[in-house]
């Protein structure tokens, strides 16, 4: 069974997916909007300020602490969950939008490429961008019939996107890193179900792991589709 740490998505929002993982044994460390107190000797909980690089730091720290070994990391982006806490596009929503949505993740990616870069021992990082439509999108396809989310959540989104970009080359230089990109729209079909999209995941992980050589950097850099093809089928790492 691995131990799998869970960034980005915070509880309470993000038990469904969790469970997913604890079901089939696994051991999680996720990150909480405030002090959540789980009674469950599997799932650890770490309350993440994401406006201080220190707290990212932290943050990797007690993960280690309490994992032992850190096998699996999961950075998500789910752009329907923040359009409901940015809802408005005030110019003093600002600091609080680029704090949460932005620099959190900076802070932490730069964190774990760095312990990365020291780690020995074979390590999986997954990046996931649950997008929403902008207003630009609804302007540019008629066919989305969505409320499209504010600018604030739309800019943050695409930065998630080159971020995870830019950090998916880096980690896939390290030798013992794997790392991919993953993207679900609405209309997919797991986009409803973060226990079905947890599934899958967990599948995912597990045929990346067994691969003979990892996915080259180029490889790694293709965003895949929740629910598509495992590593080694068909099609996905030609």
């Amino acid at each position: 069974m691995a131990n799998i740490l869970v960034v980005g998505k915070d509880l309470p929002e993000s038990e469904s997916l969790l469970k997913s993982f604890e079901l089939q044994g696994h051991k999680i460390f996720a990150t909480a909007n405030s002090d959540i107190s789980i009674d469950n000797d599997n799932i650890f909980t770490f309350s993440w300020n994401k406006a201080s690089s220190i707290s990212a730091k932290t943050l990797l720290i007690q993960a280690e602490a309490k994992l032992v070994q850190l096998d699996r990391v999961l950075i998500i982006f789910d752009s329907p969950s923040y359009a409901k806490k940015f809802e408005s596009d005030k110019i003093e929503d600002c600091t609080q939008a680029i704090e949460n949505m932005i620099s959190g993740y900076m802070y932490f990616c730069h964190t774990l490429l760095g312990r990365l870069t020291q780690k020995t021992k074979k390590v999986s990082v997954g990046f996931y961008l649950r997008s929403a439509p902008s207003k630009a999108d609804i302007i540019s396809a008629k066919a989305i019939t969505q409320a499209p989310c504010t600018n604030n959540v739309s800019v943050a989104q695409a930065s998630f996107k080159a971020m995870a970009e830019n950090f998916c080359a880096s980690l896939s230089e390290l030798p013992e890193v794997s790392v991919f990109l993953v993207t679900s729209e609405p209309g997919n079909d797991l986009y409803a179900s973060d226990r079905d999209t947890g599934v899958w995941f967990l599948n995912y992980f597990d045929a990346l792991e067994k691969l003979k050589n990892k996915p080259s950097g180029k490889q790694a850099l293709t965003w895949i589709k929740a629910g598509g093809k495992m590593p080694g089928g068909f099609g996905l790492f030609k």
